[in-house]
This record gives structure tokens, sequence and C-alpha cells, in this order.
């Protein structure tokens, strides 16, 4: 994953709670042998005092549109540019997958609903639909406070052109039309593409605008072909709109395991990311990749395609050649609007292409086999490789994302045959630890054998307190010491444990990303990828890893402190856990009893005489003769 400012101020971000989560993961591992770890907390963001910033225009890099600005010229001259004989009109275009519905003036969209997923068919609904209700999952705001960032205007930077272009209304075909002034209606049937071609022209600016829209009923892409001339010339540096803060727009409030919209760019095999945050808090600078600015950030190198999206649905424009200067702006959310927490309209200014190419609209859920099939797709259109799937925010995990694929492919397959993903993920966790008992076996024998040895290490280390270097005693010490840490290595009980986590790691990256488990119920859980309503499933998560804790052999044979470290895991666990997935926690908890049941067969079949301990030092006193460690050597008497 590329972030293209190292040095810029820590936020609290989900980059920053995925490296907390990982960093727990671990230590569940290693924390059964007496290491411990301390997180560190997130420092506060930085607060700028400016408010806003615009910009400013160079020679190479033309001045970005401000928004504000266009937004005061479209109140002040909107009687002047609307006075044409073009009336204003809803145009729909509805499908199977989506409905959208575009304004006339300007086309642009004003709504934008999926209605249904196309890689597993299931219904997509707003996630604050009522329980047994199937709400609009409407992507796009509908308030009027985002007027400027209307998705799919066209901005040039220059204040007459853009107050035509957001203004006048255009004329429209490829619809049927009801009456003079009636909305236009598209109903495509499965397999159907049709053309929607939008037309305006502005005698008092010479412009001539032509936006063709190309649907498939069975495709999330559009096609978009955009030409904007003034008196012929085609006109220079024109940017589209994507956004604003596309996704759910339901979502009650954002968490670390739902993510606020954000900013996505492709640039070349990576994949940028900005939240919409970090965009509001830029500092003032510029360099020769990127410039900055409070509410503003463009990216100089060449982009594939430029996205906004949340969790689980985006809008991307695919390009049919990278194009350099894409840039990302913000407006903070009305107070009335962001009562619980701050938010940011995020949006996307794309450079429109200078040739005759289309370019491609992507908007649709971010699932990973529904993006892999739309990838091939765009690969064939534009004739060089796209890939969407850096759409999905794999974080700090992403080398995982190969493991995590084949995961999900396997819960997938088994929610076929059972028909619940709760109950697919409950076999699925049975069989991945059943898979790995030969590793727990080995761990747990290994562990044995170092609690048997703790004792007589204990005795060594405190023996070689003080000698000299050149005391032969040390030596002696120093070999048996040895002997018992290839006998009884600690690490042989790590290592097996270690092999595990990055499949563990996977199947949380798997759960925490795939719409699939986006309002799948099971039991009295309505979502399986939001936090249980009563909070049951992270108590037993934690209460059977207190058990689990205690049945596992430490290296330690110290009680109080296996007893401590059997306490505070469980507890750091639920703490960060408290609000994740229930699918997540389903996992989890299950795997916590599946695993006690392997330890306490783990633990019958491993018991032996070894295993009651070393015995007394009298007994062993009393079996061999005493060696008294201060005669001198035979050597040291011929010395």
């Amino acid at each position: 994953r590329r972030f293209i400012n190292d040095s810029r101020p820590p936020l609290v971000s989900n980059f920053m709670e995925q490296k907390r989560l990982l960093l727990a993961f671990t230590i569940s591992a290693i924390i059964l042998f007496g290491w411990s770890y301390l997180l560190p907390a997130p420092q506060a963001p930085q607060q700028n005092a400016n408010t806003a910033a615009t910009p400013d225009a160079s020679p190479a890099t033309p001045q970005p549109p401000d928004v504000e600005t266009t937004a005061d010229v479209r109140a002040g001259e909107s009687a002047q540019v609307v006075d044409d004989n073009v009336a204003q009109r809803t145009v729909t275009v509805a499908g199977p997958l989506y409905e959208v519905q575009f304004d006339t003036r300007g086309a642009v969209a004003k709504s934008w609903v999926l209605k249904k997923n196309k890689d597993t068919g299931r219904p997509l609904c707003a996630i604050a639909s009522p329980k047994g209700a199937c709400d609009d999952l409407q992507l796009i705001p509908t308030a009027t406070e985002h007027a400027e960032f209307a998705p799919l205007r066209l901005v040039t930077g220059r204040a007459d052109l853009d107050a035509a272009l957001a203004n006048k209304n255009y004329s429209v075909s490829g619809a049927s039309i009801a009456g003079e002034t009636g909305d236009a209606r598209v109903e495509l049937s499965p397999g159907q593409s049709q053309e929607v071609k939008f037309v305006m022209q502005d005698a008092a600016t010479g412009l001539q605008v032509t936006k063709t829209l190309t649907f498939d009923a069975e495709q999330y892409i559009v096609g978009l072909k955009t030409e904007v001339a003034q008196n012929g010339q085609r006109v220079p540096n024109v940017r589209m709109v994507v956004g604003p803060s596309v996704g759910d727009q339901s979502v009650p409030q954002y968490t670390f395991y739902s993510v606020a919209p954000e900013g996505v760019a492709a640039l070349g095999d990576d994949s940028f990311r900005l939240r919409s945050a970090e965009i509001a808090q830029n500092e003032q600078s510029e360099d020769a990749e990127y410039k900055k600015s409070q509410n503003f950030q463009e990216l100089r190198q060449p982009v594939d395609w430029a996205a906004i999206g949340d969790t689980y649905f985006a809008m991307a424009l695919v390009l049919p050649e990278p194009a350099a200067g894409v840039q990302f702006h913000t407006k903070k959310f009305p107070a009335e609007l962001s009562k619980q927490e701050e938010r940011f309209f995020v949006t996307s200014l794309v450079p429109v292409p200078a040739s005759d190419a289309p370019a491609y609209l992507f908007v649709g859920p971010k699932d990973h086999f529904a993006l892999e099939e739309t990838s091939g797709t765009l690969s064939q259109l534009t004739k060089r490789p796209v890939d969407l799937e850096g759409l999905i925010d794999y974080g700090w995990l992403g080398f995982t994302r190969p493991i995590a694929v084949q995961l999900l492919k396997a819960i997938k397959y088994l929610n076929d045959l059972t028909g619940n993903y709760g109950v697919a993920i409950i076999i699925f966790t049975v069989i991945i630890y059943m898979l790995f008992f030969p590793l727990k076996w080995r761990s747990s024998k290994a562990m044995k054998r170092a609690q048997r040895h703790a004792p007589r290490m204990k005795e060594i280390q405190e023996k070689m307190k003080g000698l000299k270097a050149n005391d032969p005693r040390l030596k002696e010490l120093q070999m048996e010491q040895l002997r018992l840490m290839k006998e009884a290595n600690p690490l042989g009980g790590c290592l097996p444990l270690l092999i595990q986590m990055p499949f563990l790691i996977a199947l949380y990256s798997a759960i925490t990303i795939s719409i699939d488990f986006r309002r799948a119920s099971f039991l009295w859980m309505p979502d399986l990828s939001a936090s249980d309503p009563i909070h049951l499933l992270p108590i037993l998560m934690a209460a059977s890893m207190v058990v689990l804790q205690l049945s596992t052999p430490a290296p330690s044979a110290d009680p109080l402190q296996r007893k401590m470290m059997a306490v505070i895991l469980p507890v750091m666990m639920l703490y960060m856990l408290w609000s994740a997935p229930s699918g997540l926690l389903v996992y989890w908890f299950v795997g916590n009893l599946v695993g006690f049941g392997q330890q306490l067969l783990i633990n019958r079949l491993i018991k032996s005489e070894d295993d009651q301990g070393p015995p007394p030092e009298k007994d062993k006193a009393e079996k061999r003769p005493k060696k008294n460690l201060n005669t001198p050597s035979v050597s040291q008497a011929r010395g």
C-alpha cells in the first residue's frame, strides 16, 4: 500500500487501528509463553487554523476550480444562464442492477440506487432498513448542501463557463419523454444496452457540450464520452466530478469497521488511498508529485482511475489512458447533518480525456468476484490492464489478500450448501482448527517440556549470577543450560502458532471487507458485518479465552503469572473487539470452543510421569553424591 506523505501528522485512522489489531493477533500467540507488548495510543489529529485555501494556478498545473466561488456564481447568475427553450427534466434509467436519476440542468446524477449484487443475486438494501424491510440503497447524498459537487458535473476553473455548465438545461435523446415538460425514463431489460445523450449549447459563451452515456443491464459499468468545445475549439483542462461521498447514505455512524467515504486512485500497480479527514487537515505544501492545502489535494502523477467509496460501495472513473492532475476536495457537513461525528463531503475531480476514446464509470459493490469480472471487461474495453480490486481496503493486512480470497471462496461455498453465512463460518472454523491440530499438538508438547524444565533453568540462572567469565563452574552451567534449551526450546511452541497467523489474519480480512456478510442474519444478529446488538458475543468470546488460556500449557510454571496472562489478554481483546463484526466474533468464539476441546484431548494424550515436574531438590541430593562446586578442578590443582 502506498501512502503519499509519510511526514504528515499522525491521525486517528483506520490504518492505525489495523496496526493495533494485528499486534493483538500477534500478542494472542506469543503471550502464552511470557512475552508482552504495550500498544501505543494513537495521537489526536492536529488542527489547522486555516478555514479554506485555494491552490494557485500555474502554467504546468491549471488552477483547480474553486467550488465555493462556483456555487456563488450559480446563485447569482441562475436567472440569466437558465433563460433558454429547453425544459428541466428528470431522466431515469432503470435496470435489474440499479436505478439512476439525472437532472437535465447540468446533466448531473441526483440519485443512484443499487438493487442487487450481481455476483450473488442478493438484494442490496440500506443498512438502516427496519427488520424485514429493504429500503433503497442510495449511494449519493441528496442534500442541497452538496450542489457544487453533483456527480458527473463538468468544471473548467473559469467562472463563466462553469456557470453555464452547471445551470443550463440539456436536451435529451435516447429516452422516452412524457409530454412537453414531462420526465423521461429508460427501462433496461436483461441483456439490453441503451445510449442516452445529453446535449447543451449556450450562445452567450459559445459552449457546445455533449455527454453520451451507455448503460448495460448486466453490468455496473457505464460508458461515458464527453465533448466540451467553445466556438468549435476543444476546451482544455475540463474535469468531471466523481462523488461526492459515495456509499450507503443511511449509515448512522462510521466506525473502525464501517469506513467513511474516502478517495482512491490507481497509480500503476499501486493504489493511493486518502481519507477525507486527512484532506481537510492538509498543511500547505507543494512538490513535484503532489500539490495540497487544506480541503484540497492534487495528484500530479499519471492515474489509471480515480474513485470515491466507503467500506462496501464505490464510484470509479476509469480513463482510456492515464492522466495526471486528479484532484480531491472536501467540504465539511453542516452541523445539523453530522450531529454524532464530524463528516465531510469528499469529491474527486478527474480530467476528461482529450481524445475521442470513452471513459468508463463503475458504480457498484466492492465485491471481490464482481470486481474481478469487471476488471477483465474494462481491460478489454480500454486495451490495457485495469484492476479495480484496489478499491477494496485490505489496509495493513494487504499481504494476506491471496489467502483471504481463497478463504472467502470456501465460506461462500459452505453458504451455498447451508444457506446461512453464520453456519458457514462455524463449519469453516471447525475445519480450519482440525487442519491446524497437528501444529497445536506439537506446540503443546514443546510448551510442556519448557514448563517441566523451567525450575531447573531458573536454578541454573541463579547460580550463574556473580560468576566470572573465567570460572570453570560457569562453563559447566552453560553447557547444562544449552542441553535443557535444546531439549525444551520455547520457540518450538511458538513457531507452530506463528504459522497459523497469516491464515487467521486473512480470515479477519475476508470477514471485515466482504460484502457477502453485509445484512446476513444469524440467530439474534441481524447483520454479520455489524456489531452484536446486545454485545453477548464479545463477552462469550472473552470468557472462552480465559478458559482456553488456563488449559493451555505455558513455558512458565508460575501459577500466578499464568492466571494473570489468562486475564490480561481476554480483557484486552474484549476491549478491542467490543464493536467488531458479528461474523468475526462467531469465528473467534467457535474457535475458542474447538481449541478448548482439542487442548483437553492433547493434555490427556501427552500426560506422562515426566509431566509431573522435577523431583524435589532434597530427593535429588539423596540419589547422587554432592558435588562441591567450590573444590578446584584437576587442572587448577596441577596449575
